[in-house]
């Protein structure tokens, strides 16, 4: 799914985002995407970029560009002193916690998808994140096939 389709999808899909707790559920879900398009290690500017405004395009401008920027910079900073697996279960535990798992989860593998779509290595990440947030794995693996990832597995 590229950035014109998820625009497209936008409204549909912020039907089921909005959610108690928004900004926050948005926040910890960027960082679930974030998670995912970092799962091969490298998270470049063409990432980064689409991230931003499919990030911005999902959270209506309740998250706007430059706190994007700055929220990708947090993300990877605990990246780096969590690591990543520990940081996708943190992730999966918060969105737990504010009582969100599949928002979160759905809101991740769509910014993730527009990035340049989602492999087995992210796929995993998004399983890793579902688990610790308490979603079974045929949930997780039904919001990879609605958001038209290939590798559901």
């Amino acid at each position: 799914m590229n950035l014109a389709e998820l625009e497209k999808h936008a409204v549909e899909i912020r039907k089921e985002l909005k959610v108690p707790k928004q900004n926050e559920v948005f926040e910890v879900a960027a960082e679930a995407g974030f998670l995912v398009a970092h799962a091969d290690g490298v998270f470049d500017e063409k990432e980064r970029a689409v991230m931003v405004k499919a990030i911005e395009v999902l959270s209506v401008g309740a998250i706007v560009e430059w706190e994007v920027e700055t929220l990708l910079d947090a993300c990877a900073d605990r990246a780096k002193g969590d690591g990543d697996s520990k940081r996708a279960e943190l992730v999966g535990a918060k969105l737990k916690a504010l009582g969100q798992p599949e928002a979160g989860v759905l809101f991740a593998a769509f910014v993730s998808q527009a990035s340049g779509g989602i492999d087995k290595k992210e796929s995993a990440v998004l399983h890793a994140i579902g688990k610790a947030a308490g979603l079974a794995k045929p949930k997780v693996t039904a919001i990879l096939k609605r958001v038209g990832a290939a590798a559901s597995e």
